[in-house]
């Protein structure tokens, strides 16, 4: 028996979600959520990140890693985040959950609520049909660390589960020394998180990590405010404007990996920009 707070809030989340089925605005953009210092994210926040996991048989492993959704039918995530699964066509282990706020809800459940009656509706589980490294993933280097993972059946829009954009309206050449969005799971928190990293040279980056090489060319290093290590997959964004508004963000690259030297955590992105021909002409739907 619910209370009656409660009821209020599963019909008020119920009308929420209700209202953007079969409908869906890349990257949803809300200009109040910019300028926070919240490293959690609010339940309808980026709609377009979820969780890879795989199938056991008698359940789920998670993979910690972040899924980016593209379109009804395809998400991205990095090359590295699949090596585990051995096939990458027909019996595909993987599964992407979606609609997913916190990593602790069970998709069994149709609405998930906290302590403070709070509720959400549970997350979605969508099987994967196809997986499609990109050809030129470099194993040595880490170059090109990318991945499309084609769903068995089309998601399903509502206000929890939405696309990113793939590309802004006003690109600027260079993304170095720009203080840009990301979003994703972490390893230290069940909610979605996300922060801020500013870009740095690929020198910088060299010096940051104490590696021995620059990082690979279409590779870049962000700077975070907060060393929160974040899930492999993880989303850097940029942010169309549209009459001096912010409007919608893009991705712009996937988190590779995290690198902790001394008191420095980096941030190392593999920059999709020049893989868009390849991602779109392998997510285009009929």
């Amino acid at each position: 028996m619910f209370i009656a707070g409660k009821l209020v809030q599963l019909l008020v989340v119920t009308w929420l979600g209700a209202l953007t089925v079969g409908e869906s605005q890349c990257g949803r953009l809300e200009e109040r959520l910019l300028y926070t210092t919240d490293e959690r994210t609010e339940p309808s926040e980026y709609p377009w990140i979820g969780v890879l996991l795989q199938s056991t048989g008698s359940g789920y492993t998670n993979t910690r890693c972040t899924v980016v959704i593209v379109n009804q039918l395809h998400v991205l995530t990095t090359a590295t985040c699949v090596k585990r699964f051995k096939n990458r066509t027909g019996n595909v282990s993987a599964v992407v959950m979606v609609g997913v706020w916190d990593e602790s809800h069970s998709p069994d459940e149709e609405f998930a609520c906290n302590s403070k009656g709070f509720c959400v509706p549970g997350p979605k589980l969508y099987n994967v049909a196809e997986i499609k490294v990109h050809p030129d993933a470099d194993k040595d280097t880490g170059d090109n660390d990318m991945a499309i993972l084609r769903l068995v059946e089309p998601l399903e829009w509502t206000n929890y589960i939405q696309p990113i954009c793939m590309e802004g309206n006003a690109e600027p050449e260079s993304l170095i020394n720009r203080n840009l969005h990301f979003t994703g799971f972490t390893h230290t928190d069940n909610i979605k998180g996300k922060g801020l990293a500013m870009t740095v040279s690929r020198q910088k980056c060299k010096q940051l990590t104490s590696a021995s090489t620059l990082p690979p060319e279409n590779q870049l290093c962000g700077f975070p405010v907060k060393r929160t290590k974040f899930y492999e997959g993880t989303a850097l964004m940029d942010i169309s404007v549209e009459r001096n508004v912010p409007h919608s963000f893009y991705v712009v690259a996937l988190l590779a990996r995290v690198m902790s030297v001394g008191a420095s955590t980096t941030h190392i992105y593999q920059d999709l920009r020049r893989a868009r021909p390849w991602i779109m002409e392998n997510t285009a739907t009929k």
